[in-house]
């Protein structure tokens, strides 16, 4: 296969007009349209505007994501009457006791379960919003999962109650749990859904992030039957220390890191913020970085990263502490760190976030509008500097979506990645746009320098490409065969 188009090889040179030759897995030479076609004149051609090499989802959690796809779609939905309408809706279509769950709301307030409770009174209702640090439910659900006015708190949650101590059906963020653990269980099957859906949409990995510990022994079923549909970097729970081992598998699946929740979300409040939300609270943290050193320094020694979730302002700079206090201690802390998420960053703390891997999430930025127009000025301007990070010593920026919490676009991460839809806000560049996407996270993972490296177009490379028109990926190349996408 001769792939012809504008070749982004990320190699160190400038991208350039040619042609790549492609035999099997491998990528054979790259050059001069008119020299490989002499080289190759039986080789199938294929024009495309773009090649790259493959697209990265470098955080995303396709257990959860296969889920969305069979639940009820709530995206864009911002009214908890409608909602409630759509579950009366799907609540008709099946018999009674069978659970209806759902995801992707974005609400302004914390609505009771009176409404479910009328839409679907034979059903129990378990709906997750956008972020996945809340959910709604209904009486049903919350009699299933046995939770009432005696159950407490959980550790990094909480249940809302009425004026007499009775849960409105509101949970936020590890109270939520509570009723998902009386959910029907999840299996191996929606895992590959959602990794056979990321691949369709051009993507040849994932970093797949904070999954439930059952779904690490499926990933590991999958590679080992040689069924993964794209390369896998996985991250064990951090409440799981005994499964803490690094791993690589031939059928695509690496094991790198450990996933930490400093804090929760902006639009369910639970970010957890220096300056209080204007309607008071400052959100929570969940893994709490100030007691967490010793838990991290044990996953450094074992060979794994440390990748730490963290939103707001106050999780960004406790994360920042915490890198500061294991470097006291001659551990590599700032090379091995990964911060997912990044987008409530102080003045002072931006020039300490040099030298670090940075995940974001331009989707991001402009499904919470509504969400940060309701913050003060001053907060506002912390949110979404990912191209001040950009600039920023050493830093490593790294795309991805973030699915379900938002729709794996390439399209539309790449476009917002450029312009990003706030005010004052930079951007990056379509060259750091697309590094970001294709090379970066191989780069931070050690692929780029495999024997077959993965992130690069050169000979020798893995043949692991992507081909776009127009801005948008139209086929990827994987294991040797050219998938057009839908």
């Amino acid at each position: 296969m001769l792939l012809e188009g504008k070749v982004w090889t990320f190699d160190g040179k400038p991208p350039r007009n040619a042609a790549v030759r492609v035999d099997g897995e491998r990528v054979v030479a790259v050059g001069a349209v008119a020299d490989l076609r002499a080289r190759y004149p039986a080789a199938r051609r294929v024009r495309c505007e773009w090649i790259t090499p493959g697209l990265h989802d470098a955080h995303v959690h396709p257990l959860q994501w296969g889920l969305a796809l069979e639940a009820l779609d709530l995206r864009g939905v911002d009214d908890p009457d409608r909602v409630a309408r759509l579950v009366a809706r799907r609540a008709a279509s099946l018999p009674p006791g069978r659970w209806i769950l759902g995801g992707g709301y974005v609400f302004d307030g914390y609505p009771d379960r009176r409404r479910l409770d009328e839409a679907a009174p034979d059903h129990p209702v378990f709906l997750r919003s956008r972020d996945l640090h809340a959910a709604w439910a209904n009486l049903r659900a919350l009699q299933r999962a046995g939770v009432d006015r005696r159950t407490p708190d959980p550790k990094g949650g909480r249940i809302l109650r009425d004026g007499s101590g009775e849960p409105t059906g509101y949970l936020l963020e590890r109270a939520a749990d509570l009723v998902a653990q009386a959910l029907p269980p999840p299996g191996k099957d929606q895992l590959l859904a959602g990794l056979a859906d990321l691949a369709r949409r051009g993507f040849v990995a994932v970093h797949a992030m904070g999954e439930p510990p059952e779904a690490t022994a499926w990933i590991r079923e999958l590679a080992a039957e040689q069924a993964l549909p794209l390369r896998v970097a996985w991250t064990l729970p951090a409440a799981r220390p005994g499964a803490w081992a690094p791993g690589r598998s031939p059928g695509g699946l690496h094991v790198f890191g450990v996933k930490f929740f400093a804090d929760g979300a902006l639009t369910s409040r639970t970010a957890w913020m220096l300056e209080p939300y204007p309607e008071g609270g400052r959100g929570l943290p969940l893994d709490d970085p100030r007691e967490a050193d010793e838990a991290v320094a044990e996953v450094m020694r074992r060979g794994l990263a440390p990748v730490w979730h963290a939103i707001g302002t106050r999780a960004v700079r406790e994360v920042l502490n915490l890198i500061d206090r294991l470097e006291a201690r001659g551990l590599p802390a700032r090379r091995r760190f990964r911060i997912e998420h990044v987008q409530h960053v102080s003045d002072d703390d931006l020039p300490r976030l040099a030298g670090l891997a940075l995940s974001v999430q331009p989707q991001h930025a402009e499904d919470d509008r509504a969400a940060l127009g309701r913050l003060h000025p001053a907060q506002r301007r912390a949110a979404y500097r990912w191209g001040e990070f950009a600039a920023l010593p050493g830093a490593r920026l790294l795309l991805g979506s973030d699915a379900p919490v938002a729709e794996p676009d390439p399209e539309r991460a790449l476009r917002l990645a450029q312009q990003p839809p706030l005010d004052g806000a930079k951007g990056l560049d379509l060259e750091a746009a697309l590094a970001a996407y294709v090379h970066t996270p191989a780069a931070v993972l050690g692929w780029t320098s495999e024997d077959a490296p993965w992130g690069r177009v050169e000979a020798g490379a893995y043949a692991a490409l992507t081909l776009w028109e127009r801005g948008r990926p139209v086929a990827r190349v994987w294991r040797g065969g050219l998938e057009a996408l839908g």
